[in-house]
Formats: structure tokens, C-alpha cells, sequence
């Protein structure tokens, strides 16, 4: 039987949902970089944050797709595997024979320079023994004798043997190691909307509400390319400040700089391309065929992306009425001292289709002006189309008693 069963799906999902949460985790580090940090993803943990002095953080991301009665992320629990593989671990690097640290010296001097943070989207709790006993080791409420003898009985209660391995790793290290370690251990629970807190981030930065989605799509693919690519060639992903700022500020730059911005989305495209006016317009003087399709859908693109971002720009607040208004005074000037060279009296000589591609192709070179900004061609093309298509213009002599 080829067919995946559902325990093997969710398996797939609940990783992948899990690297993105870590992704986006080390994005909004990123986002948050002060001068001479240095983020890390996948290098010494996680996410790791290098600073000026030496110190660094090593983060461990957790993400559970799994849901409370309420639907909400399940709570991270005494006996949760998360919590202590990640401890675990933690105390696996702080000994680690190959980075030369045998010695308690060497352990402490490690330790005592790194912070260590669990963060994930499941919540914390007041049942929960282990986070309880740590809350009060650092309120000073509790000694760490008190907070080993706390783990000690957490284990002796478990039944997992490779959660009580876990616990080994923890309860082996030297008191003095083992103290300094839980002072700096830290936790970030409840982190669910992790790319809110990227797009808050980007707020920070003095980033127009309406200008916070296209910062964060442009900085997001970027990131995401760049990552791969570092990969791709054999290499570890780190991204000091200055480099942060050097490849993504001007994402933040154009934001900033009050330039109209139109967004490439995909429009919802008509089931019938050739029922449009501008098309017929465009079929009647023989500029494209019938059986033209990449045309009819990039000129219908052009269109409807023109359309789109005024009423975007409108809604958002970038533009007023009177903007569009003054844009389609000038599209029909341009058209009509075109449309008047091409039929003088307003009849048509000769070969009158020759003469309407003639308006088309002259029309089509032109940029049109929007609050003050140029517009590049492909947007004015789709301008003089959206006017053909209602029909406000048109290329034949007769076009209003065809087309209206």
C-alpha cells in the first residue's frame, strides 16, 4: 500500500509548520539586529544571537500543531520531551569534550558568557513542576539544592526512559556549572503568531501601516532565497547587522519614501478574456488575433493590475479621487491629439485599422502620471487599457457607436 497513513501526514506537516516557525523566529531576530550582533540559523542552535562583547544566546524553537479543548497550542507540561531534550542538550554543549570543555573551569567560563532560551508556541503553566521550580531558583525563593531535589523527583516519577536520560544529562552537571546555567536559563512560551511579531517589528522601524505587508513579502523571499543559496554552496547561515542592512535596507528605504508602490498580485482574471471590450477594440483593428492568447492575458494583467492598485492606493489612503481623475485627463489628451492626427475631421482615408494601430502603438510608449509619480509603461499600457475596455477611448473613427 503506497498511500501515506494520517499518523505519517501530520508527522510531515508538524515538521514542516515546525521549520518555518523556526525560520520566521530567526527572521524577526534578524528584523530586531542591533550594531555588531550577528544571527545565526542552524549553526550553533536553532536560532543563535552572537553580541559585541562575546556573549551570545542559543535559542531552541519548539512549534506543536496539536490543540487544547479551547484550540489552542497544548501546554508544555512537566514531562514534556520538548523541554527536556532541549535542556538536554543544552548541558550536552556545555560539556562538550570536542569544543575543549572537560574542565569545570572551561564549563563555567562557557556558561557564564551564553543565554540560553527555550521558545515555543505551547503555553506555560502553574502545573507545570520543572518551570515553577526554575521561577523560584531565580526569584531567589529557592536554592538550587532545593531545585535539584525538585528534578530529582521529577524523575523518579517518570516512566520514559529516554525522558529520565534527558534528565540524566541535567542532573550530571557540576553544581557550580549546573547553577550558573539555570540562572541563565530562560523561557518564551506561548509564541504562536510568530510572524505578527515580524510585521511588528517591521512597524518599529517607523514603517507606514499600509506599507508593513510589502516590506515584510519583500524582506520574507529575500531572506528565504539568500538562506538557500548559502546553503546551496556549503555555507552557514549568519547575518551580522551590517550586513542585514547592507542587502535589505532599501526595502525599508522605498517603504519610507513615499512613492506610490504597485504590488504584483495576481488578478482575478475574467472566464472570457475575448468578451472584453478592450480586447474587441484591439481585435477590430487586427493588433492581435483571435488566437493571440499570451497577449490577451498579459494585456488583461496589465489591466487589472492598473485597476487594482488605485482602488488599493484609494483605500489605503495614498491617493484621492481627484488623483485618478487628473491621470485620466492627461490618458485623454495623449489619446486625443493622437485620435484627432489620425482622422482628421474625425473621418477616417485609407486604411483606417492601420491608422487606430497607429494611436495604439504611440499611446503605448507613453507614461502617464499619478500623484505627482510616473508611472513605468507596463502600468500606463494597463491604464489606457482599463479606459478602452469601460470604453472612455477607443481606435476606430466610429468606436462610441461600436462599443458603447
Amino acid at each position: 500500500m503506497n498511500e501515506r497513513s494520517r499518523v505519517d501526514t501530520t508527522s510531515a506537516e508538524d515538521k514542516s509548520i515546525g521549520f518555518d516557525y523556526q525560520y520566521y523566529y530567526f527572521l524577526n531576530e534578524l528584523l530586531n539586529l542591533k550594531s555588531g550582533q550577528v544571527v545565526g540559523l542552524e549553526v550553533l542552535d536553532d536560532v543563535h544571537v552572537e553580541r559585541p562583547d562575546g556573549s551570545h544566546l542559543l535559542v531552541q524553537l519548539k512549534h506543536t500543531v496539536q490543540k487544547n479543548a479551547q484550540g489552542l497550542p497544548i501546554n508544555l507540561t512537566t514531562m514534556d520531551s520538548d523541554l527536556w531534550k532541549s535542556i538536554s542538550n543544552w548541558c550536552k554543549v556545555i560539556i562538550d569534550p570536542a569544543e575543549g570543555r572537560t574542565s569545570v573551569a572551561s564549563q563555567l567560563a562557557f556558561t557564564r558568557k551564553t543565554g540560553f532560551l527555550l521558545t515555543s508556541n505551547k503555553s506555560g503553566n502553574d502545573k507545570n513542576a520543572l518551570l515553577a521550580s526554575v521561577e523560584a531558583f531565580k526569584a531567589g525563593t529557592k536554592n538550587h539544592a532545593g531545585l535539584v531535589a525538585d528534578i530529582t523527583s521529577i524523575k523518579a516519577k517518570s516512566k520514559d526512559q529516554v525522558i529520565q536520560a534527558y534528565m540524566d544529562d541535567v542532573l550530571s552537571l557540576h553544581p557550580t556549572v549546573s547553577e550558573e546555567f539555570f540562572e541563565r536559563l530562560s523561557f518564551a512560551l506561548g509564541r504562536d503568531e510568530i510572524v505578527d511579531l515580524c510585521k511588528a517589528s517591521i512597524a518599529e522601524k517607523q514603517i507606514h501601516e499600509s506599507r508593513i505587508d510589502d516590506v515584510f513579502h519583500a524582506v520574507d523571499s529575500e531572506v528565504r532565497l539568500n538562506c538557500y543559496d548559502t546553503v546551496k554552496a556549503g555555507n552557514k547561515i549568519t547575518i551580522s547587522f551590517e550586513e542585514f542592512t547592507q542587502k535589505y535596507r532599501r526595502h525599508f528605504d522605498k517603504a519610507r519614501s513615499g512613492r506610490l508602490l504597485f504590488r504584483n498580485l495576481p488578478p482575478a482574471m475574467p472566464d472570457d478574456l475575448l468578451s472584453q471590450t478592450f480586447i474587441k477594440q484591439l481585435l477590430d483593428i487586427n493588433d492581435i488575433s483571435e488566437d493571440s492568447i499570451d497577449f490577451h492575458a498579459s494585456f488583461t494583467t496589465r489591466r487589472l493590475h492598473f485597476r487594482d492598485n488605485l482602488e488599493r492606493l484609494i483605500q489605503d489612503g495614498d491617493i484621492t479621487q481627484s488623483d485618478i481623475d487628473e491621470l485620466e485627463e492627461e490618458a485623454s489628451a495623449m489619446w486625443e491629439g493622437k485620435f484627432l492626427e489620425a482622422y482628421p475631421g474625425q473621418k477616417a482615408t485609407g486604411d483606417e485599422a492601420a491608422a487606430a494601430r497607429a494611436i495604439v502603438g504611440d499611446l503605448r510608449q507613453r507614461k502617464l502620471t499619478l500623484a505627482s509619480q510616473e508611472l513605468p509603461i507596463p502600468v500606463s499600457n494597463g491604464g489606457f487599457y482599463d479606459l478602452s475596455d469601460r470604453p472612455v477611448i477607443g481606435w476606430l473613427s466610429n468606436w462610441k457607436d461600436r462599443y458603447n
